[in-house]
This record gives C-alpha cells, structure tokens and sequence, in this order.
C-alpha cells in the first residue's frame, strides 16, 4: 500500500456546552484516524452533543462521518461526558477504519474466497438442526451503536438491546441493503443524520416456541426469523446458516 494521503480539514458541529479542549481533542483524534484508511479522505464531520436532560444515562454524544474516497465511513457513541463518548468513538472509528485496510490488502493480494459469495446449501427441512447457539450478555445501547455493531462484524443483523426503550429489537439490512429495525416503536425519531437512515420495520415480535421459529423460516425465503421466548419474553433471533442448518442467539437471562 502507498503513503498515508495528507489529512482533510475536519468539520466540527456541537449542540450543546462542549468545553474548547474536548472540540480540540476529537478534532485532532479524528485527524490522526484519517491516516488509517490509506485512501485519500475528501470530508470528515464530526458532531458533538451533550442533551439537556440531565436523567438521560448517557447524555453525551459523538459521531463521526469520514467520506473515503467516496465510500462513507461512520461511527457514533454515547457517554457519561463528552470525553468518554469521543474516546468510544475513536475506538469504533479505528476498528472500521483498520478492518476496511485490511479488506483492500486481502483484494491486493488475491481474490476473495468463492464461499463469501456463497448460497445456502441445501439441507431437507426435516433434517435442519441449531448447530450453533450463542447467548448474548447484551448491555443497553443507542440504535446508532447498534447499526454501528453490525457494520463494523459486517453482519446482516444485529440483536440488542435498546437503551431508549428497555426493549429487544433488531436492526439488520433487507435485500436492497437499506437499514431497518425491528419492533417498531410508536412516534420514535429514528437516525438518519450521520448514517443512512434506519427505518421501521414491519416485522412484528412473535411469542413463538422454537419449533414454530423454525417453521416460520422454512416457509420463507427470509436469513432470520426474530421472535421472543414465550417464558422469559426476551427477543431471540433464528438464523440461517450457509450449511443449510440453523443458527439461534439468544440474550442471557
């Protein structure tokens, strides 16, 4: 790979009482950052807000937009003080930025793998088995962080826990890569800021056994079924695997 690319000018927007040296420190932490992508970075906007409302757990917020060589780079985090949610965010930031390096390296020397790209195998519908179950600890988080989760383990959806509204949700990408989440929640002002925006679903959180969970996919052509255990009420996620069998998340309880 080349030489670094000489580093843009970063856009600073506050809301807020954000003290001079947090704007110069997330100024400089994402200046430094842009060096990372070895791309040239045409923009980079980096907002900063501390909400008014003093119960709000995490007030502080931090988000970062990176235009790198025309493909977006985003990251956002929440904090107890806008300190705290710059540092989280130069974390996340990094981590993107070092996974798509890595990704033009691997294309650099060869190409990628045929099984990226590939279908699911097929498996009979009576013989399909969850050969993998992961329980989750799932910590509070903003939807943002949530979309921000899934990108950065480049999943096509992502179980969480929503700290705005103690409920299980979903966020995943449908067939046309657009962002959507699940439950819908009443009224609720989704993102669409720094970030594509992310849009309600329709998909409706079902109290369904396991073996019903299984039949639902089986009569789709949908990657997951997401519903909610009937005797902990916590939402779960039925995946399909390219094996052709299942996968099963589950939060812990």
């Amino acid at each position: 790979m080349g030489k670094p690319h000489a580093v843009c000018e970063v856009e600073l927007l506050t809301r807020g009482f954000i003290t001079q040296r947090d704007r110069e420190q997330a100024i400089a932490k994402v200046q430094a950052l842009c060096e990372l992508g070895h791309e040239p970075v045409l923009a980079a906007v980096v907002k900063l807000k501390v909400r008014a409302k003093a119960t709000l757990e995490l007030p502080a917020i931090a988000e970062a937009s990176l235009d790198l060589n025309g493909t977006p780079i985003r990251a956002h985090a929440t904090g107890h003080s806008i300190t705290e949610a710059v540092d989280l965010l130069h974390d996340r930031l990094s981590r993107r930025l070092r996974r798509r390096r890595e990704r033009l390296e691997d294309r650099h020397h060869g190409p990628e793998p045929a099984t990226s790209h590939a279908g699911y195998s097929t498996v009979p519908t009576d013989e399909r088995e969850v050969v993998r179950h992961r329980t989750l600890a799932m910590h509070p988080m903003s939807l943002e962080e949530a979309a921000d989760e899934m990108d950065q383990l480049d999943h096509g959806f992502y179980l969480f826990l929503d700290a705005n509204h103690d409920l299980d949700r979903v966020v995943y990408r449908n067939g046309d890569g657009s962002l959507h989440v699940a439950p819908e929640v009443a009224g609720e002002d989704l993102p669409g800021d720094t970030r594509p925006p992310i849009h309600s679903a329709t998909l409706v959180l079902n109290h369904l056994p396991l073996d019903q969970a299984k039949a639902l996919i089986d009569e789709t052509d949908d990657p997951f079924v997401f519903f909610a255990n009937p005797d902990s009420n916590r939402g779960q996620v039925l995946y399909r695997r390219f094996d052709g069998h299942y996968g099963l998340i589950t939060p812990v309880i």
